[in-house]
């Protein structure tokens, strides 16, 4: 690895009235700077041909350390950040120190958890023992996320440091929405939501909802209509819940397994808390149902949408005309909720359906005597069988299909004259 010393390692500096970022070279591309919080030093990553280069230094004058590493041997760490960002760290070697430089997203604070806050880091160690620890003032951070992953891929470097394989998906830098081409269909997806997905690793979720509305309205999948549903549905900035809703609907009304359980979940959720729609619980036990049980014939499920749906079935959905049955049968309906919850691998939503039959045991609810009866005539045992996972994909299958059975006779039987 080489190395350029200037004007020695002077990491802790006195706060002056200069405030310059970091600047890379001319003939440098800028991979990520910022100034260090509380002093009057600025750090760089830069990208010169086949190197990366780290400058640090004074915000005004020349560096003091500059260290150069083949990209090809660079320390490059990557994982996931806040809101599916990507964080990445990059580690230059000099003699005993490394120079650890992580740059990436974490999810906002109060009043505004949803809101992507920048972060840097940058970490001086000595034989693996942290010497210096500094923090990236967060207004004056700048990157461009992936660039090093792009140059490193194309000199046939496929792995980072810890042997994690590098992903295999195009990467793109997307410019503004109206400069776009029209979208066009890619496998599975389409070239927008594709630049949707780039700019939301980038932490620009504005830019990527801009994409995943113009995949949504080109109508080539729900991809982009599931995606946009979601910002404007959590994203405090973004937020435009009449938006939200109608995305969902159309992702929840499709045939898409993957995604189409999940928008029927936040559906249900909106008229179940009120939040962004009429609080209504019909229509909360509708899109719930769907989430859980009814949305495809193959039984895919969102797990959350079930834990929902057994929080409105407790709460009094669906109503019922015959009140002396009601809590009974929607103990019995929340138990299956969470039952198929659980079959998908929610150990949560396990523990929570444990706690709901024991407590139904203890209060000798007359529902679970009706449960063990009809599960001892199958290979369940007892009503407790209902919330035995199986790791067999067949034999998990036909539990959910007995799980559904049994939903929808408590169903017709709560809602009989």
């Amino acid at each position: 690895m080489k190395q350029v010393w200037s004007a020695g390692l002077a990491l802790l500096g006195v706060l002056s009235g200069a405030d310059a970022t970091a600047r890379c070279m001319d003939v440098e591309g800028r991979v990520a700077a910022c100034r260090i919080a509380g002093q009057a030093k600025s750090l760089a990553i830069c990208l010169a041909g086949d190197e990366a280069v780290y400058r640090y230094g004074p915000n005004q004058g020349p560096d003091e350390l500059v260290l150069r590493a083949p990209l090809t041997q660079l320390g490059y760490y990557r994982a996931d950040g806040a809101q599916g960002t990507i964080d990445e760290t990059v580690v230059f070697a000099n003699g005993d120190h490394a120079y650890r430089a992580r740059f990436g997203f974490r999810d906002g604070q109060a009043p505004d958890p949803t809101e992507l806050r920048k972060i840097g880091e940058l970490q001086v160690q000595r034989k693996g023992d942290t010497v210096a620890a500094l923090t990236c003032a967060a207004d004056s951070i700048e990157r461009v996320p992936e660039l090093l992953l792009d140059r490193m891929r194309k000199l046939g470097r496929t792995h980072a440091s810890d042997a994690v394989e590098f992903p295999n998906y195009d990467i793109e830098y997307p410019g503004p929405v109206a400069q776009s081409p029209a979208c066009e269909r890619d496998s599975n997806v389409d070239s927008c939501w594709s630049q949707g997905v780039s700019a939301a690793r980038g932490g620009d979720p504005a830019l990527a909802l801009g994409y995943f509305d113009k995949s949504c309205d080109a109508d080539l999948g729900p991809q982009g209509c599931y995606e946009a549903g979601k910002l404007y549905l959590h994203n405090r900035k973004l937020r435009d819940y009449p938006r939200a809703y109608e995305r969902l609907g159309r992702v929840c009304a499709s045939d898409d397994i993957g995604q189409g359980p999940y928008a029927c979940k936040y559906l249900g959720w909106m008229h179940h808390t009120g939040i962004g729609a009429p609080r209504d619980t019909a229509q909360a036990w509708t899109y719930l149902s769907k989430a859980c049980f009814l949305h495809n014939p193959d039984l895919f499920l969102d797990a959350e949408g079930c834990h929902f749906l057994a929080e409105a079935a407790l709460a009094g959905a669906p109503r019922s005309e015959r009140p002396q049955r009601v809590s009974g049968e929607r103990g019995q309906l929340a138990y299956l909720a969470l039952a198929m919850g659980c079959a998908d691998g929610a150990e949560g939503i396990c523990a929570q359906a444990r706690t709901l039959l024991s407590d139904a045991r203890a209060a000798s609810a007359a529902w679970v005597a009706g449960c063990d009866a009809d599960a001892a005539a199958s290979p369940l045992g007892d009503c407790a069988g209902l919330i035995a996972p199986q790791a067999d994909y067949e034999a998990n299958r036909a539990l959910r299909k007995r799980i559904l059975s049994r939903f929808r006779d408590a169903s017709s039987a709560l809602d009989a004259p």
